[in-house]
Parts: C-alpha cells; sequence; structure tokens
C-alpha cells in the first residue's frame, strides 16, 4: 500500500506553478499528509539590479527573500482554497532543480507534485525546463501537471 505523508510542491508564484496546488491538496486530503511549498531563489541577484538602484547586494538580497516569504505566505492563502491542509513554507537559494530533489530527500518527502509551463522547441531548449530535469534526477515518483489555458 502507498503512505504518502510528505508532499513536495515547487512554485515560481506562476499561476501555472499553482496549478499543482489543486491535485498536491487533493493528495494530501485523501492521504492526511503535509505538504512543503518550496521556492527556490537564485544564488546571486541579477547585476543590473544592483548597478540600477545603486544599493548594496546585501539589500538587494534581503529585498528579494522578504518579497519571497510575502508571496509564499499568498500562495499559502490560495492553496488553503482548495482545502484545508498543513502547508510548510520553505525558501531555498540556488538552482532550482537541484533544491528540489535536495530538499525531497533531506524530508523523506513521497511524491513530488509539479507544474511545467508546456514550453516545446526552441523556447523549451533556450529556456530547458525545471519539471523535467526533476524527473530525470527524482529518486521518488513526480506528478507532473500541465496547466489548462482558458
Amino acid at each position: 500500500m502507498i503512505k504518502i505523508k510528505n508532499i513536495l510542491l515547487p512554485t515560481d508564484f506562476s499561476k501555472t506553478s499553482l496549478a499543482a496546488a489543486e491535485y498536491a491538496v487533493n493528495l494530501a486530503l485523501q492521504y492526511n499528509a503535509k505538504i512543503h511549498l518550496l521556492h527556490v531563489l537564485e544564488k546571486t541577484p541579477p547585476i543590473l539590479t544592483i548597478r540600477t538602484l545603486d544599493l548594496s547586494r546585501e539589500k538587494i538580497l534581503e529585498s528579494i527573500e522578504s518579497d519571497a516569504n510575502t508571496q509564499l505566505q499568498k500562495t499559502i492563502e490560495k492553496i488553503k482554497k482548495h482545502g484545508n491542509v498543513e502547508i510548510i513554507p520553505v525558501l531555498r537559494k540556488g538552482l532550482d532543480y537541484e533544491e528540489i530533489i535536495n530538499y525531497s530527500k533531506e524530508k523523506k518527502i513521497d511524491v513530488i507534485v509539479i507544474a511545467t509551463h508546456g514550453r516545446t522547441g526552441l523556447l523549451h531548449t533556450l529556456l530547458g525546463s525545471v519539471a523535467e530535469k526533476v524527473i530525470r534526477y527524482s529518486k521518488i515518483p513526480v506528478l507532473v501537471i500541465t496547466p489548462h489555458h482558458k
């Protein structure tokens, strides 16, 4: 029998990434599981931002981290509309797919629920796909959601 206690829901705060939330909530309700809502920040802010605003690197990083924490809280509120489940907000710094994989190992995540933007062709080649890399390197099941475009 499958036991799911910890679900990882990576987010970039886009509508697309939130499309996976409904699936994660349904799984969490069905298995009485927790959702770990993970957002990954880049290790270094864009250089242009620092030069344009004439701010210190530390101030920029503090601001970016503060904004991300605010967004995490707003996202939790949106997710809770799908059902009342326990959500653990997590903020990491690094390469998105690597942090998703590392976090899943550290916290003994049972399943990763991730949305894909569904890009193909040149755009996909240039940007890559976080979901694709997560699937490639994950040792646990990954449920990939392709959002409906209305």
